[in-house]
């Protein structure tokens, strides 16, 4: 393949890049970065010209992929791509909460976590064919956006490097009200173009985002929620049905369990989904509107309810919320709830399980192919089990069902 030239930095792109950077100094944003595979050059541009520490609250190269792992507390299937970014932003902007105490700054949409996630050139080594990639994404409290840009063949690491630096760039002056000319329009052939997705949340949700993980995590406290309606019409009924899931997307066996238990119970579903986990980053717009997508796929069967948002993701805090409830649950969920090595000791189990009595707290359990289920005597009063012969289970994770939609 004939290399191309090289596009070093003109005088002209220096002097833009300057203003940008002095642009983003002026705005009251304050950032904190998280960086891997390239682009580290936006750290350096942040800083080198005076008034970066009143900008940037902080900066990781999480470059190895244990970093990253630890980063986003999860081994993600791709570590360059969109959701892996996505992820990246939301631990950068939850890092973001933790280092600063302006409610202001937070309503006001001015503290951001920014991500950059790259695949560039590895030199003389690389496989033939091998893409070449630059993925950033923005966090603030009320928006997701990523952006992503295949690179064309023949430039040198050094240019690659130097584009993901002026993406960074662009993108944190676009987010902060810049409207003047990119630095990518001057660098990106005819063919190169950057595609973009943004999700936006009310103000209700986008709140139970900016609570302190000490908050969001204490089962003593009612969390945050927010009712939407899945039906065109409300349904004000007490929520006695209640299916909680990641829902990511919703498919085939949720909604069989969903009838069954509809069939059953007499009740509508209603469908929670708590937007915060134990140990991993919060989930971003983007994702929290795809599985509510999913979800309105239904909208116009017998058995939906509403759906129900929550900073509730252990079931003792979801037990504050819907009193007098049937949750339906899997196999694989039954035999992480009712275990005893999941929690600190024996009394927190007990004391959950007592919990559940005082709130009449029940489960309705299904089965899985392949998962052996164990319901001890001492908890038999809070499950029903559903047998297999009723819920026609295939045996589908909700990872293959994601590959086979070449959703991330």
């Amino acid at each position: 393949m004939e290399k191309r030239e090289e596009h070093p930095s003109s005088q002209g792109e220096e002097e833009l890049l300057h203003e940008m950077v002095m642009h983003i100094h002026e705005q009251p944003c304050r950032i904190v970065l998280a960086i891997t595979g390239g682009g580290v050059g936006a750290i350096e541009q942040l800083l080198k010209y005076g008034g970066g520490s009143a900008t940037l609250l902080e900066a990781t190269i999480p470059y190895s992929s244990k970093a990253l792992d630890d980063l986003i507390s999860r081994k993600p299937e791709k570590y360059a791509s969109p959701m892996t970014v996505r992820t990246m932003a939301m631990a950068a902007y939850r890092r973001a909460l933790s280092l600063t105490e302006d409610d202001e700054l937070v309503r006001n949409k001015d503290l951001m976590g920014v991500a950059a996630s790259c695949k560039l050139s590895a030199g003389s080594d690389e496989r033939e064919g091998r893409e070449h990639e630059i993925y950033v994404g923005i966090q603030s409290f009320d928006r997701t956006v990523v952006m992503s840009l295949r690179l064309g063949q023949g430039r040198s690491r050094q240019e690659e490097e130097y584009i993901a630096t002026c993406m960074i760039i662009d993108s944190i002056t676009r987010e902060c009200g810049w409207d003047g000319q990119m630095l990518l329009n001057r660098l990106l052939d005819s063919d190169e173009f950057i595609e973009e997705r943004e999700a936006s949340a009310s103000e209700e949700v986008a709140k139970m985002l900016s609570r302190p993980d000490s908050i969001m995590k204490r089962p003593d406290l009612k969390p945050d929620v927010v009712r939407l309606n899945l039906k065109d019409k409300e349904i004000t009924d007490k929520p006695e049905i209640i299916f909680s899931g990641s829902f990511n997307p919703c498919h085939r066996n949720h909604i069989l369990m969903a009838e069954q238990a509809f069939r059953k119970l007499g009740k509508n579903v209603h469908f929670e989904i708590s937007v915060t986990n134990v140990d991993k980053p919060p989930i971003d717009f983007i994702s929290l509107q795809e599985r509510l997508n999913s979800l309105k796929a239904y909208k116009d069967r017998d058995f939906p309810g509403n759906i129900y948002l929550t900073v509730a993701p252990l079931f003792i805090q979801k037990a504050q919320i819907f009193e007098n409830a049937t949750f339906i649950i899997g196999a694989d969920t039954a035999n992480r709830l009712f275990k005893v090595r999941y929690y600190r000791n024996e009394d927190d189990m007990k004391n959950m399980l007592a919990e559940f009595r005082e709130k009449n707290i029940h489960f309705l359990v299904f089965r899985r192919k392949d998962v052996e289920l164990r319901i001890e005597p001492e908890i038999s009063d809070l499950c029903e089990v559903v047998p297999l012969e009723d819920y026609e289970d295939n045996g589908i994770s909700s990872t293959a069902i994601r590959k086979e939609m070449n959703i991330e």
